[in-house]
């Protein structure tokens, strides 16, 4: 089942593909992760698919913490950012699993205002919002470097594999990961700004971040790019199904 999620990511970034690809050539519709659980959900079988995925992430969530408790090779780093990874996947847990329940808000811009909204009413809420703003933005950039420097190579089983396929694994991993990276870096950004201003209007999604470059000449091809890295992240993805030792941390 951990496998089970790592490939529902994989097929989830596919989609986000396809709606940037649409939203590239005119089309309106939402490039986040609303529009592609719509998508999903829009064939026959996309429910049962998205409860699926949402079982995925929790398992892949389970045996992440598991490793990091289980395994007694790692660094303290190590150990760590492994937990901190199972507890993500916990979490995003709730993104397919109360789209399946009916919420169809999930990964939209007005949830994200309406999270915002509701932080900035709490005491300290901005100084709440701007933590989470900035926990969005080291997320990003440890992403970024742990692709640069192939740092997610030593999770994966790859003894017995062809040299071609940890190639095409290394290949994928370190333009990928910063890829998607990059993409969601501007998230972060704006829950700091409205942190800052107190306005949780200006916590864009991804939908809003795309939608403003498909507004310009220049946008198609920014879009192009976009969709290649997050293409290239999707296969990425798919081996990391297969390859990844999910009960190890790493």
């Amino acid at each position: 089942m951990a496998r089970v999620g790592l490939l529902a990511r994989s097929v989830f970034y596919g989609m986000l593909v396809y709606l940037v690809a649409q939203l590239a050539a005119g089309d309106g519709k939402q490039a986040n992760a609303n529009g592609a659980l719509t998508t999903i959900a829009s064939s026959p079988g996309g429910l049962a698919a998205i409860a699926v995925t949402a079982a995925g992430f929790l398992a892949f969530g389970i045996a992440r913490v598991l490793g990091a408790v289980r395994d007694d090779h790692p660094s303290f780093w190590s150990r760590t950012a492994t937990f901190v990874q199972g507890l993500f996947y916990i979490a995003l847990t709730w993104v397919p699993l109360s789209y399946a329940l009916g919420k169809h808000a999930s990964g939209s811009e007005q949830q994200h205002q309406r999270a915002a909204s509701g932080l900035l009413r709490l005491p300290a809420g901005r100084e709440l919002l701007f933590a989470l703003g900035l926990i969005v933005v080291g997320v990003c950039v440890h992403q970024f470097w742990t692709g640069v420097d192939q740092d997610y190579a030593k999770g994966m089983d790859t003894k017995r594999s062809p040299r071609w396929v940890r190639g095409l694994i290394r290949a994928s991993g370190t333009v990928g990961i910063p890829a998607r990276a990059a993409v969601f870096f501007p998230t972060g950004v704006f829950f700091m700004i409205s942190a800052v201003q107190s306005n949780p209007q200006h916590a864009d999604g991804l939908d809003k971040e795309l939608a403003s470059l498909a507004g310009h000449d220049w946008g198609v091809a920014v879009l192009a790019l976009v969709g290649l890295g997050l293409a290239i992240f999707a296969l990425y993805s798919f081996l990391e199904a297969r390859y990844r030792a999910v009960l190890r941390a790493d």
